[in-house]
């Protein structure tokens, strides 16, 4: 009797499980390259993540080295970031060293001045910035001065 109950007894094919899988995995494909939701709020996030690692990065360096990981000036800054200045800020601000810093892996920055892929440190107040910004619910941002 048992014998007769496993042989009647029908089941999903491995074929009908494989094809659904592939069917969802098409769908998913589909539906997440069609919303990017939430890319701005991601964006302004990762900004700020870097901000906030380079400050500790630099903050790290200059207590050891007595000075900050710099390279090269950069120009017309306060132009750029407007309103975003910090107010200890003065007028000199330098392209971030990055290669003094250990143990750093960013999201932006990348070292291309032409198209303003860097990040930026005032001189003074020692405020990061990064120089091509992003923007966030229509604005460009520099640095992380929205509150969280």
């Amino acid at each position: 009797m048992m014998k007769k109950i496993i042989k009647n007894a029908r089941g999903v094919t491995l074929i009908s499980v494989i094809s659904l899988l592939v069917i969802m995995a098409i769908l998913s494909g589909i539906v997440i390259t069609n919303i990017d939701i939430g890319s701005d709020i991601r964006d302004y996030n990762y900004m700020c993540a870097d901000i906030e690692l380079l400050e500790s990065k630099i903050m790290t360096y200059y207590n050891k080295n007595g000075d900050i990981p710099v390279g090269d000036t950069v120009e017309n800054v306060q132009a750029i970031i407007g309103e975003q200045k910090n107010a200890r800020d003065d007028d000199v601000y330098y392209v971030i060293d990055k290669n003094k810093l250990s143990n750093l892996t960013l999201n932006y920055g990348y070292g291309n001045l032409s198209n303003k892929d860097i990040y930026i440190i005032n001189e003074k107040s020692h405020k990061v910035y990064y120089l091509k910004g992003t923007i966030y619910e229509g604005e460009i941002y520099y640095t992380d001065i929205l509150e969280r």
